[in-house]
């Protein structure tokens, strides 16, 4: 019969651990119908000597309280700028590159004409670039797991930073604790496919009779919130396009959690207890728990504000090493979970989602934008209008409003 990973899709987070640790290379990760990857075994190469099984940890890994939180700014005006909020993962990254340590993390690239999201091992701060800011598509964790480890057996000091339940798989794979392991979740709502990103950056290209070459999920031109910029390249000219979240198909679909694959529904990670050892994310909300901010230039709004939970020893260890690069005050979990829902449950899975998911393996993703266009045709009418308003004219309107 062979070694059977799990019963149903909702047991299974695509972390990759039982890739990393089959020895005989018998794994594979495939896409199904809807896009999502799973394991795949390969039967003439399977001895079923079991250890994928137990490596498969999720649903019952290990989880640490958070002990304190805390509203953080990094004081390197061009990290955080390159930052989606406060630039606190580049911060820590650079702590430990400065110290010969390497560090771990998604990047996304379109060398192939079609978007790759990916996990790499990062060893200088000048290709820290590549894993600076948000990537609201499942990241590929390839073979890092066993870079890391080797790594950790030479004595370097690794941040690996991921969704939790990546986190939770290397902790798996690796069997045991490291001292010289710095791991950073990240406060996730969900993580759509690949092939479905890949789908819409197609219709991106017909759209504007061009190649995507560049997307930014999170843009600070015009501040710190849902805008999105992408560069399309059409023969020798390069042009970058502003766009609101709200007016795209693919990240209202994400925003409203409709686009996720099956287990995120259920994720054992989105909640007050975490895998990491610290946990990062924006610090939406941040004008009403913390006012006594508005007028500090350290945590502009603008620029973006990060949280940081801090949820065990080694955690308390990396905020000691960064503190003198960061601006940062205490504050409490309460406050951050308020507008960061998975800080206390995993997303809901709406209606539509299965609709939709369908949608797009029947008639492509031209079908998704007709389904979009239909039923959010009110919203995109007034953030299409939203875009038209200069950012000085935006930032007079919310203090208006704020009085």
């Amino acid at each position: 019969m062979g070694v059977v990973l799990f019963e149903n899709k909702s047991d299974c987070c695509a972390c990759g651990a039982c890739l990393n640790v089959c020895s005989k290379s018998a794994i594979s990760m495939k896409p199904d119908a809807e896009g999502f990857l799973y394991p795949e075994i390969d039967p003439n190469k399977c001895v079923e000597c079991g250890v994928c099984k137990r490596v498969c940890k999720y649903k019952t890994s290990d989880l640490n309280a958070v002990e304190s939180t805390y509203a953080v700014t990094n004081r390197d005006e061009k990290q955080i700028m390159k930052a989606a909020s406060g630039g606190l993962f580049s911060a820590a990254a650079s702590a430990i590159l400065s110290d010969g340590g390497c560090v771990f993390g998604a990047t996304l690239t379109f060398d192939s004409g079609h978007p790759d999201t990916y996990h790499i091992m990062v060893e200088n701060k000048e290709d820290l670039w590549k894993l600076q800011g948000s990537k609201y598509v499942q990241s590929r964790i390839g073979r890092t797991y066993q870079q890391a480890k080797e790594c950790l057996q030479h004595g370097r000091t690794v941040l690996f930073s991921g969704t939790p339940c990546q986190i939770a798989g290397l902790k798996s794979y690796l069997g045991k604790v490291y001292e010289n392991l710095y791991t950073m979740d990240l406060i996730c709502h969900g993580v759509p496919s690949a092939e479905f990103f890949d789908g819409y950056i197609q219709e991106l290209n017909k759209k504007y009779r061009g190649k995507v070459t560049e997307y930014k999920f999170r843009d600070k031109t015009k501040g710190w919130g849902m805008n999105t910029a992408f560069e399309i390249v059409r023969g020798d000219k390069k042009t970058t396009i502003f766009k609101t979240a709200k007016v795209q198909s693919y990240l209202s679909l994400f925003y409203d959690c409709k686009i996720f694959r099956e287990n995120c529904y259920s994720c054992p990670y989105a909640g007050s207890s975490r895998v990491g050892d610290v946990t990062i994310g924006d610090y939406w909300g941040i004008e009403n728990e913390h006012p006594e901010l508005d007028h500090d230039p350290n945590f502009d709004k603008e620029k973006g504000i990060s949280c940081l939970l801090i949820n065990s020893p080694k955690g308390q260890e990396l905020f000691e090493l960064i503190e003198n690069q960061i601006h940062f005050v205490p504050s409490q979990f309460a406050k951050v979970a308020k507008t960061n829902g998975q800080l206390k449950a995993p997303s809901v899975m709406p209606m539509e989602r299965n609709n939709i998911l369908d949608i797009n393996r029947r008639n492509g993703y031209e079908g998704v934008e007709r389904y979009f266009s239909r039923k959010y045709r009110y919203q995109i009418l007034l953030y299409t209008g939203y875009d038209l308003i200069p950012q000085e004219v935006r930032k007079r309107l919310k203090k208006i409003l704020k009085r």
